[in-house]
């Protein structure tokens, strides 16, 4: 699944000349965390957020006599680029969600700006739309069950899981497939359109499966 199918497209953005009043108004108003802040050619040149306001003010508001009214002037008075982050992590509109998955990860941001091969902004995806998008992905939500099998690394495994489950017609809704903690093994998560998997099990365990039991990792 790519980003661009994800992201939200109806953005809510700010030029860097914009008051950080206005901006901190545009997020509440819009129940967001963030902005792009973008030139009038819709090139990205940054990103606000509520804690770079927040950094920004703090200071001010430490000294002595510093009224309510006076930090509303401030922000009033403050442009948006003195505030922003400028070395924005970006996502492009051809990455995959496994690829912003990383991003979000590796650089602990909690929203992407995608920006197209001009570099032109073309959306944003945050952490909460990738965790819907793999919920939606897994099948979660929907009339199903799961099944965890433990099986040999190697060919052909897959195939013969899915014969099985096939064989009582019961369709795959979605498969993972991880290393698991034995050396040689693999488990597959498997959800499928049924509640009624005791004859499923039964049958993988007869074709020599072995089914994971989560109790394993309950520590006593």
């Amino acid at each position: 699944m790519f980003v661009a199918r994800r992201m939200k497209k109806k953005l809510v953005t700010v030029p860097p000349s914009a008051s950080l009043f206005e901006a901190q108004g545009l997020m509440r108003g819009h129940t967001i965390r963030q902005l792009p802040v973008v030139s009038e050619e819709r090139t990205l040149l940054g990103i606000v957020s509520d804690r770079d306001i927040r950094a920004v003010v703090l200071p001010a508001g430490l000294v002595p006599g510093f009224t309510a009214d006076e930090a509303e002037k401030f922000m009033k008075n403050t442009p948006v680029e003195r505030a922003m982050t400028r070395k924005v992590v970006t996502a492009t509109d051809t990455d995959t969600l496994e690829d912003a998955i990383v991003l979000l990860r590796d650089f602990r941001v909690n929203a992407l700006p995608v920006v197209d091969a001009a570099g032109k902004i073309a959306g944003i995806i945050t952490r909460t739309d990738v965790m819907e998008a793999f919920i939606e992905v897994l099948g979660v939500g929907e009339i199903s069950s799961r099944l965890e099998v433990v099986v040999p690394d190697r060919p052909g495994t897959l195939g013969q899981l899915a014969a099985i489950i096939g064989s009582f017609h019961v369709n795959i809704t979605s498969l993972i497939s991880t290393r698991h903690v034995e050396e040689g093994k693999r488990v597959n998560f498997f959800r499928i359109a049924t509640l009624n998997t005791g004859p499923i099990r039964k049958a993988i365990e007869e074709a020599g499966f072995e089914l994971l039991d989560p109790s394993r990792f309950i520590l006593p």
